[in-house]
């Protein structure tokens, strides 16, 4: 297995616009991330996000390293943290024993609250406490912002607990289940975005990111034919934890949001996982994509990838959107205006999420071997940072 992920990452290295990236991540977390007190074990960590991006991020190519601990957002706004968490495949990112958090080189912190906290807003002080979940989260930004400057931040949205929707017990009846995902995607979805909103605004200085794994789960699961699949082949209890492929689903979008690609297209699934899944991995893929391209801010910013940087004034909006493609649609060759210096062009697909890096030293760009579609362009600078972005449709 170990010489397939070695040659592919090499043959992959060969082609032109392939990028190779490195994740390395501090999670703070809880076991709708790394659920480890399983009533189904599994042959290793399968019921967890970094298990499977792992292997996810093997087969693109790419360089991941993870670290974390166990709590909500209170017991992680006591810092620092420690890396709790340990995998049988996955590489460790920080050894506490040896080295500081800002000795680590984290390029990104991932960030969930509890899961049963949404019935009151996310600025309300928990009951009995002093703080919110706003004010802890700004407070672990702040620390993890001082101690290892420019990272990216990912709040990842988590699926709520089941158990009040249960007129019994697990697992729940249809009319229980369709309840249940109407809050996922109602009340408990609208206290994300308004949590999301209130950390960005506290945090200009840093990218912070949303990423919707509960509604894009609830979006598959009730559509056929995964609307198929039995619910206790995809959760084991009314917290409710999920069985492998819940995380597996998990992980791949994770990576779609964090390494803004989608999914390798030859990652073979693992058996453990439902075969509805299995065998519609494709399908899938594009479903989570799309999602992922359509979760934006009212102005149409992202709210998953940082690099679409949020605009939160007009005057910031021109500013990004200073780029003009000329002509637009095009057939051959395309001009590109812009005021900034630029060393890179990249060009995604939105309907296949297909990628292609140029090198440039001109503004004319041969665009005759693109297939049809609507592409973003982003330009970078010698530094590979992001400078702006526009769409252009390829005739």
């Amino acid at each position: 297995m170990k010489k397939y992920i070695l040659l592919s990452i090499f043959l992959m290295a060969a082609i032109p616009g392939f990028s190779q990236k490195t994740e390395r991540t501090f999670i703070f977390g809880h076991s709708l991330i790394n659920h480890a007190e399983q009533v189904n074990p599994t042959p290793s960590q399968e019921t967890s996000i970094p298990h499977w991006f792992q292997f996810l991020s093997d087969a693109g190519g790419h360089n991941y390293a993870v670290a974390g601990q166990y709590g909500f957002l209170p017991q992680h706004a006591n810092l620092p943290p420690s890396p709790q968490w340990g995998f049988d495949v996955v590489e460790g990112a920080w050894d506490a024993d040896f080295e500081e958090f800002s000795d680590a080189d984290f390029t990104s912190i991932l960030l969930t609250p509890a899961n049963f906290i949404q019935y009151q807003g996310s600025d309300i002080n928990y009951e009995g406490m002093d703080i919110s979940p706003v004010e802890a989260t700004n407070t672990i930004f702040n620390w993890c912002n001082a101690q290892e400057p420019e990272m990216n931040y990912y709040i990842y949205e988590n699926w709520p607990d089941m158990a009040s929707f249960l007129g019994n017990s697990f697992p729940p009846t249809n009319s229980e289940w369709i309840n249940y995902n109407d809050y996922l995607n109602g009340e408990f979805h609208n206290w994300f975005i308004d949590y999301h909103d209130f950390v960005t605004d506290a945090n200009e200085n840093i990218c912070v990111k949303m990423i919707p794994v509960g509604p894009i789960i609830s979006k598959i699961l009730n559509q056929a034919p995964f609307n198929e699949i039995p619910i206790t082949d995809l959760y084991e209890d009314d917290a409710p934890h999920g069985r492998p492929t819940i995380y597996f689903l998990g992980a791949m979008i994770t990576y779609m949001a964090m390494y803004e690609e989608m999914t390798p297209a030859d990652f073979e699934v693992d058996d453990i996982i439902h075969p509805i899944v299995r065998d519609n991995y494709e399908s899938l893929t594009n479903i989570i994509w799309k999602a992922l391209l359509d979760f934006d801010y009212e102005d149409g910013q992202s709210r998953v990838f940082c690099s679409e940087p949020i605009s939160n004034s007009i005057e910031e909006t021109k500013t990004v959107s200073e780029i003009e493609i000329l002509p637009n649609p095009a057939r051959d060759f395309l001009t590109i205006e812009s005021k900034d210096f630029f060393e890179t062009v990249e060009l995604i697909n939105i309907s296949s999420g297909q990628k292609l890096i140029l090198k440039t030293n001109t503004k004319s760009i041969n665009i005759r071997s693109l297939k049809s579609g609507v592409y973003i362009m982003k330009l970078l600078n010698h530094e590979g940072r992001y400078l702006k972005s526009k769409r252009f449709v390829k005739i």
